[in-house]
């Protein structure tokens, strides 16, 4: 578990997997915290997250982490690493937060616990992110946490992206 001063960012296992594809009702009650309706934007990708977290155990560390907003007990998103580092030592990270919580500095302590955890690892150089090609609160948050603009890509799905990386100083 990563913990922030306002938040719990608890990695997914088998049984939060499954109480995601059960339904909120059931996620509420195994994981002891208030459900709200539209928790997530990216219900589909559990799923096939979970596939891969399971054909893989290395990834178990570097996958899909639950948002908890602990002054409510609310899940709040989700965060994540996509897949392990790489030969290089580079790991990608993203998250996501409901839009009742927006604005209020959160996004940044996920990104930030999630970064403070990769680097707490030694096989972490570098950390990267993607964000939409236009100035927007992603930009901001990865910006403050010292991340630089290296590349534009072009995602098949997301189409122009930029790229955002942070080395191990």
């Amino acid at each position: 578990m990563i913990e922030t001063p306002r938040l719990r960012i608890i990695p997914c296992d088998d049984s939060l997997y499954e109480a995601i594809r059960m339904g909120n009702n059931t996620l509420a009650r195994v994981m002891g915290v208030n459900v709200p309706k539209k928790w997530t934007e990216f219900r589909d990708t559990f799923t096939p997250s979970y596939h891969r977290w399971k054909a893989h155990p290395p990834l178990r560390d570097w996958w899909v982490y639950l948002v908890i907003h602990t002054s409510d007990n609310m899940l709040i998103g989700s965060c994540g690493y996509k897949g392990e580092p790489d030969g290089n030592g580079m790991v990608e990270i993203g998250y996501e937060i409901m839009a009742s919580h927006r604005q209020k500095g959160l996004g940044k302590e996920i990104a930030k616990g999630l970064v403070d955890h990769a680097f707490r690892q030694s096989i972490v150089k570098k950390i990267t992110a993607h964000t939409l090609r236009e100035e927007n609160p992603s930009v901001k948050i990865l910006e403050g946490l010292g991340f630089v603009q290296t590349d534009n890509v072009n995602d098949p799905e997301d189409g122009l992206l930029w790229r955002w990386e942070l080395l191990r100083k």
